[in-house]
Formats: structure tokens, C-alpha cells, sequence
């Protein structure tokens, strides 16, 4: 028992140098392959039968296919590969042989060698057992194809010692008698790495890197959310090869004169940052949108605003224990409401820029489709992304547009578009299943036509008001924007602020772009904007105080 004992020590010191992150689906994993051979007179004592398959699922890129042969060869298991689409033939039943002739390999080589274990492997299962839909004309082929493979896994004949693991990213597609004990007796989730997991990922990548200094490994992991092992991978090769380059350029290929060899490139923060530029994390590909940098410094006034969306946004990150410790749970929704103009959309930019978390948008024109359904499956999508990237932010723009208030005592559009996708926000924020890690931003200028059952909290817990900008605000504004514009010395800030009372932050950012373009009309080898050609704002129709009202 203990040289069994140390065995399996040795095994996972190995597998844990080979397989950073992937820890526990390591151990499930070894304890259907090598347990029912080392401990086989225990199975016999107890009369139970070992597990005889295993399916892994996850998302492309998180270490499934990498798992299985890590495992098979730091166990010395017979490892017998069905790639998908591999053993599709075209004649009628070709395909089952083939199937056939790679369990029978399988078989053998456990056969052969009954001290170890003997593994088939079927990566993307989902090409070869796709789920069997009754009546269904021209699925024939694939209906064989699943039938001979439930036969195989668990017919008449014993499997012995083999082990089947599949592989898929997909498991909604697989024919349900596939997962089932006695066929997939367990069935593990690989789930997109965490910031633990990542940095040993990352630890895992660079180890025989030479880091600069200043390169912080957990500001890294916290840093490149919603990588997954491949992207990662990846990126400490894009990193690398940038820090080749730029070595190149500062030597001009000239080589050490002391060693006669290269000089050693060395890795640095800043090609860490050049490589996230180019690579896209997986799971936020097609999902993915440019924003332009924005920070709290961009946005003039409205203190207590920007302070409750860092409450709402940044504390549940860089203050997670404090608010464990006092039992606090993170807030599922904030909604902005307030005058168009006032910043709303500029505050959720600061969001997407500066918050260390995935950030996903949905608009009107992207949720609505003209097949039934079709919205409701799209939202539902973006939550499961959401949910499986976390810390995510999904923000709604114009969110009284795409779920309106349901009209009490009428049946008329009991079946509308908005009513259904309402139905399912409201699900997905705060319905059976859990939404942790999720923070969902609204913006809206008409918060009477929000349904009252999205305002309680569960679902948008913190309902904030963005009020046109005060007197202070309307300075901040006007020192943002001109920033970068020469003005002149009689130029009067504070006069300006004082008389644009009722004005937005958009108006006021208007306010310097047309100060500068008539100065441009005036002379285009103009050198600086002055006050005798600011924009005469009691002449201006397009300037006079809008219609704000707080609704």
C-alpha cells in the first residue's frame, strides 16, 4: 500500500508542474483511470463496479484535450484517439466499423497489459453523437452511428479495464442516453480559468522567461479576465515575441562581443500590454466592442454618482473580503436615469475602460430578430458568457426600449416581443438559476416606461439619478474640453458656467467644438480661441437651456 501510496504522490507532483489550473479535474479524472487498478481488491471487497466513462466539457481552450493526454501519459495508460469526424466513412456502415475497430484496439491493448489502464479518447464527441430527434428524416447515418456507439459503451459484451472519456464543448448536443451511468458514469465542467488558475497558468508559461522587474504576475492574472488556458498560452508567446524585437531594434542584431551570442531579451510589463492589444480573450470573441479610454477624470462633476457606480462596480473586486466578512452580497443591477446628455453613456465608457472585468453591451438593434425566439435566446446567451467570464458587466442602453412596461388588465400584447424579453431579463437577473459575478447597467432618460418589476432590488438594487451639471460641474466641463485648445486670456470660464444655467454636459461639450470651428471660419491660420468669437449663447437657438425635467 504505501509504494501505491507514493506512486500516486509522484503522479500528482507531476501533474501539477504540467497541468497549472486544472487541479481537481486532474484528481476526478485519476480516480477512474488508476484507482480501479490500484485499489482493484477493494473494488472487489465492496462488489461495486469502477466507473467505465467520463465526459469533459467546457469552453474551447481550457485544457481538456491537454488533460486527457497528460494524464494517460504520467499513468502509462494505453491511449487509443477518436478525433470526431475521423471515423465517418462513406459507405453504408463503414463508419460503425470503424468505431468498432477502435474499441477492439482499445480492448487490446488492455488486454495486453493488465497492469495499466487503457484509455479511448473521443475529442469533440458532439460531431459523432448529436442528439436523435424522433421522426426526423435524413438522420439516419448519425442515428446507426449513436446507436452503435451506446452499444459499445454499454452492451452485452463487458468493457473490462477500458476507460472512455469524450470531450466536448457542446454537451447540450449530445444525445441524452450518451449521459448516463454505465455510459458517462461522471461528468466534470471545466470552467474558464479564475485568477488563481491563471496565475499559475501564467507561472506555468514563464517560467524559463527572463522577467523585468517591474512584471507583476497578479496584477497579470487580474488583469486578463476571460482567458482561458490557450489565450494565455498565447499570450506569453505574443509577449515574448515582442520582446524580441524590441531587443533586436535596440541592438540592431548586433551580437554580445564578450559571449558571441544574442543579447538576452528580456520580458517586460509593457510587452505583456502590447500582446493583450492584439489577442482577443475566446469567450469574448464576436461579442467583443471598441471603446474608446475613458476615465473618471473625462467626466466633470457628479461626484456621488461616480461614487456609488465604484460602490457597485469596484468594491466587489478590490474589496471582496470586507464585504464577505459583513455579509454583504454584490449588487446585480444599476440603472441610470436622467436627462439625455448628462453623461449616463460616458459613465458606463469609465466602466468598460478602467473596471478589471468582462464587459458585454446589447442594443436594440442587436437583441431584436424577426424569427420568434430568436431575441430571447441572444439575451439568454449573452448571460451564460457573462456568467461563465465573471466579474462581467452587461450594460443596456436605452433599456426602456427594449423592455417596455406591461399594461396592467391587458391581454392585447400578451405575447409581444418586449414582454418576452422581459420575461427573461427579469429570469436571468434574478430567477432560479444564479447570477453571481454578473452586474447588469441600464441607461435610460425615460424611467416611467421601465417596468416596475426590473426597479426592486434583486434585479437593478441601486436606481441612480444623473442630474444635468451645476454650476461646478458646467466649469469641470468646460476646463475638459478645453484642455487641448490654446484659449485665449479673455477667455472667462467662470462666466461661461454662469451662463449656461440648464445646459448638459453634451451642450457643453458643444459649446467649446463650436467655439473652436467659428474661429477656424474666421481665419484657419487661427492660433487660439478667444472670447469675442465664442458662441453667442443668447443669440443661439441651438443653445438655449433644453427641456430637463427629472421624470
Amino acid at each position: 500500500m504505501e509504494a501505491l501510496t507514493s506512486q500516486l504522490e509522484h503522479t500528482h507532483l507531476n501533474a501539477a508542474s504540467e497541468l497549472p489550473g486544472l487541479g481537481d479535474a486532474y484528481e476526478r479524472i485519476l480516480e477512474v483511470v488508476q484507482f480501479p487498478i490500484l485499489f482493484h481488491k477493494e473494488f472487489e471487497q465492496l462488489n461495486i463496479e469502477a466507473p467505465k466513462g467520463m465526459l469533459l466539457y467546457g469552453p474551447p481552450g481550457v485544457g481538456k484535450t491537454r488533460l486527457v493526454s497528460t494524464i494517460a501519459k504520467q499513468t502509462g495508460a494505453a491511449l487509443t484517439l477518436i478525433q470526431g469526424p475521423e471515423i465517418i466513412g462513406p459507405y453504408l456502415g463503414e463508419s460503425e466499423e470503424r468505431l468498432r475497430a477502435k474499441f477492439s484496439e482499445a480492448q487490446s491493448k488492455a488486454q495486453n497489459n493488465p497492469d495499466k489502464a487503457s484509455v479511448l479518447f473521443i475529442d469533440e464527441i458532439d460531431s459523432i453523437a448529436p442528439k436523435r430527434q424522433p421522426g426526423a428524416q435524413g438522420s439516419n447515418d448519425s442515428s446507426r452511428l449513436v446507436a452503435q456507439l451506446l452499444t459499445l459503451m454499454d452492451g452485452l459484451e463487458s468493457r473490462g479495464r477500458l476507460v472512455v472519456i469524450g470531450a466536448t464543448n457542446m454537451p447540450n448536443v449530445l444525445d441524452p442516453a450518451l449521459r448516463r451511468p454505465g455510459r458517462f458514469d461522471r461528468e466534470i465542467r471545466i470552467d474558464v480559468p479564475n485568477q488563481i488558475a491563471r496565475r499559475e497558468i501564467l507561472a506555468y508559461y514563464t517560467r524559463k522567461m527572463t522577467l523585468g522587474a517591474t512584471l507583476d504576475l497578479d496584477m497579470l492574472a487580474e488583469v486578463t479576465n476571460g482567458y482561458v488556458g490557450a489565450d494565455i498560452a498565447a499570450l506569453c508567446r505574443e509577449a515574448a515575441t515582442h520582446a524580441i524585437t524590441a531587443r533586436l531594434e535596440a541592438t540592431e542584431g548586433k551580437y554580445n562581443a564578450e559571449t558571441n551570442e544574442p543579447e538576452q531579451a528580456v520580458v517586460t510589463r509593457n510587452d505583456f500590454e502590447a500582446a493583450m492589444a492584439l489577442l482577443v480573450p475566446s469567450t469574448k470573441r464576436g461579442l467583443g466592442i471598441d471603446v474608446a479610454k475613458t476615465t473618471w477624470a473625462d467626466i466633470g462633476g457628479l461626484d456621488s454618482v461616480k461614487l456609488k457606480l465604484q460602490q457597485a462596480v469596484e468594491w466587489p473586486l478590490t474589496r471582496a473580503a470586507a464585504m464577505k466578512r459583513l455579509g454583504v452580497r454584490a449588487p446585480r443591477g444599476v440603472l441610470l436615469f436622467g436627462p439625455p446628455g448628462c453623461s449616463k453613456t460616458t459613465l458606463v465608457k469609465v466602466i468598460a475602460t478602467q473596471v478589471r472585468s468582462t464587459f458585454l453591451s446589447i442594443n436594440g438593434a442587436a437583441l431584436y430578430s424577426p424569427y420568434v425566439g430568436d431575441a430571447e435566446r441572444t439575451l439568454r446567451e449573452t448571460f451564460q458568457r457573462a456568467r461563465a467570464t465573471s466579474p462581467a458587466v452587461i450594460f443596456f442602453d436605452e433599456v426602456e426600449a427594449m423592455v417596455g412596461k406591461r399594461a396592467l388588465g391587458s391581454s392585447a400584447n400578451a405575447d409581444s416581443v418586449q414582454e418576452r424579453i422581459l420575461s427573461t431579463l427579469l429570469n436571468e437577473m434574478d430567477g432560479v438559476e444564479s447570477a453571481d459575478g454578473v452586474l447588469v447597467v441600464g441607461a435610460t432618460n425615460r424611467i416611467d416606461m421601465i417596468d416596475a418589476a426590473l426597479l426592486r432590488p434583486g434585479r437593478f438594487d441601486h436606481v441612480v439619478y444623473v442630474p444635468p451639471p451645476d454650476y461646478n460641474a458646467r466649469k469641470e466641463i468646460l476646463h475638459i474640453n478645453g484642455r487641448k485648445m490654446p484659449l485665449g486670456s479673455d477667455v472667462d470660464i467662470d462666466d461661461l458656467a454662469s451662463r449656461t444655467e440648464g445646459f448638459s454636459g453634451a451642450d457643453m461639450a458643444n459649446i467649446a467644438r463650436e467655439a473652436a470651428l467659428l474661429a477656424l471660419r474666421h481665419s484657419i491660420d487661427a492660433q487660439r480661441v478667444v472670447s469675442t468669437r465664442t458662441v453667442p449663447l443668447e443669440r443661439s437657438a441651438r443653445y438655449a437651456p433644453p427641456n430637463i425635467v427629472e421624470r
